[in-house]
């Protein structure tokens, strides 16, 4: 199971609404308390953190735990991530992912995103930095040209910055097709994730991996079959009608 993250902030430093840029996603908010109250609840039901590294290597194997593995990642590069989120994955010793946008958002402020020294200094923590493109573009729409230089771009501009290789992507707002598909395999991505839910990941969706969000509470039915593997697999097939639809999305050259 791949948990997906976007903002860890207390709900008061929230800011207002006409204060917000449009691709900074703040419904998509979880206390810290919250935060890590879920962590703890989800290694309580039986899953086991691991790297996102470990959890790939996984997908070709049948082995009997494979469905109580979890990753933890996170999307777009905010600052709170560093400041709350961080810290709390320390503490517990849960190693997670952080998708970055490498370089500027459209109407996002540098000050709410991370910096290159503290994607360093995540990265020192034990924690893994993917790609999530340039600009958070609708990659879906993009032609080749641009869409080789968001994705094998981004990769190259966090690889500068961290000295090291940077092997996973996530789609951002999980649009994907089967161009980008190709185009994340051609910019030498080992895996990408996309946005879709239910799904039982396995080594054929590895570029398209089934992330999951939850409610803070775990309280819902959605969350009760989530955390289930046998539901996991008998649900399924919700997993695979989104993905049909994302693969039909054309591209425009």
């Amino acid at each position: 199971m791949i948990l997906m993250y976007h903002h860890v902030c207390p709900l008061p430093e929230i800011p207002p609404v006409d204060q917000q840029a449009r691709l900074e996603g703040w419904r998509y908010t979880i206390a810290p308390a919250a935060f890590e109250w879920q962590l703890l609840e989800i290694a309580r039901r039986g899953f086991r953190y691991v790297t996102f590294d470990e959890y790939v290597a996984e997908l070709g194997t049948n082995r009997r735990n494979s469905g109580y593995l979890a990753t933890v990642t996170f999307d777009d590069g905010w600052r709170d991530n560093f400041d709350y989120a961080f810290p709390i994955l320390q503490t517990h010793g849960i190693p997670a992912t952080f998708f970055i946008v490498s370089r500027e958002m459209d109407g996002v402020a540098g000050d709410r995103r991370m910096t290159p020294n503290q994607l360093c200094r995540l990265k020192a923590g034990g924690m893994t930095i993917g790609a999530h493109s340039r600009t958070h573009p609708n990659l879906a729409l993009l032609s080749s040209q641009s869409l080789a230089d968001e994705l094998r771009g981004s990769k190259e501009d966090l690889e500068s910055i961290l000295g090291t290789s940077v092997n996973y992507l996530a789609y951002p707002g999980g649009r994907f097709n089967r161009a980008v598909v190709k185009a994340a395999q051609q910019a030498d991505f080992k895996a990408a994730c996309s946005v879709i839910g239910w799904g039982q990941n396995s080594e054929a969706s590895r570029f398209w991996l089934y992330r999951d969000v939850f409610s803070d509470r775990l309280d819902s039915l959605s969350d009760r079959l989530r955390l289930n593997a046998w539901s996991r697999r008998i649900f399924r097939w919700k997993a695979a009608r989104l993905l049909g639809r994302m693969l039909r999305v054309r591209t425009h050259e």
